[in-house]
């Protein structure tokens, strides 16, 4: 399956893989550029992170958010999409951490489920919950709950420019004492990766975070 996804996707542009830990397990912090694009971001990543751990490739869990069908009809188009994207995640079921939507936080059931699963082999998850073309804010509670996989997480920055994925990853986050600054973390180590236009509500919070820590933008 990250074959077919490999041949969907062509050639990436991989920036700083050398983060990803040479061995041992990891979570990816990811943005989520779009819903209907997931199978290809995700697979722009894994494939980003097999330049480095190609071990990791076939055993990487994607965590991925559900909700319940509302019964609305949609248009043929719309259905015909999330049908294709319906059967590639099912035959890639055993890559697949599915969690319900429709809550703010994520529930402790979910969080076991992570734990027990990132201890074993790496994990992708999308902090954000909700898709959209720009990254905007981290779930609430994401960031608490990625700390404690008691794994590395990496940030991944995913978009699309000039025809191909571009893919970098950051170091691992080093958490802060102050637990509730943990969401901030997560989203400003991803934002601060992405062309801004594409982090624009970012754009405020990561000036105030370069000004305190004397980083320019081209070192960040």
């Amino acid at each position: 399956m990250v074959r077919l996804f490999e041949i969907l996707i062509g050639k990436s542009r991989v920036g700083n893989a050398e983060a990803i830990p040479a061995t041992g397990s990891f979570v990816l912090a990811v943005n989520h550029f779009h819903g209907s694009w997931t199978p290809y971001v995700a697979s722009a990543v894994i494939s980003a992170v097999g330049t480095v751990r190609p071990d990791a490739i076939n055993s990487t869990a994607m965590v991925i958010g559900r909700r319940a069908d509302s019964g609305k009809k949609r248009p043929l188009i719309a259905r015909c999409v999330r049908s294709m994207v319906q059967w590639i995640l099912d035959r890639w079921n055993y890559n697949l951490l599915t969690i319900p939507l429709g809550n703010q936080t994520v529930g402790i059931d979910s969080l076991r489920t992570w734990r027990r699963q990132a201890k074993m082999r790496p994990t992708l998850v999308f902090p954000e919950g909700m898709a959209s073309v720009t990254f905007e804010r981290i779930r609430t509670g994401s960031g608490t709950f990625l700390r404690a996989l008691d794994v590395p997480c990496i940030p991944c920055a995913v978009w699309w420019h000039a025809g191909k994925w571009n893919v970098t990853f950051g170091d691992p986050i080093d958490w802060s004492a102050n637990t509730e600054l943990s969401d901030l973390q997560v989203g400003l180590s991803i934002a601060r990766m992405l062309p801004e236009e594409l982090a624009p509500t970012w754009v405020p919070l990561l000036e105030r975070w370069r000004r305190a820590h004397n980083v320019s933008p081209q070192t960040a």
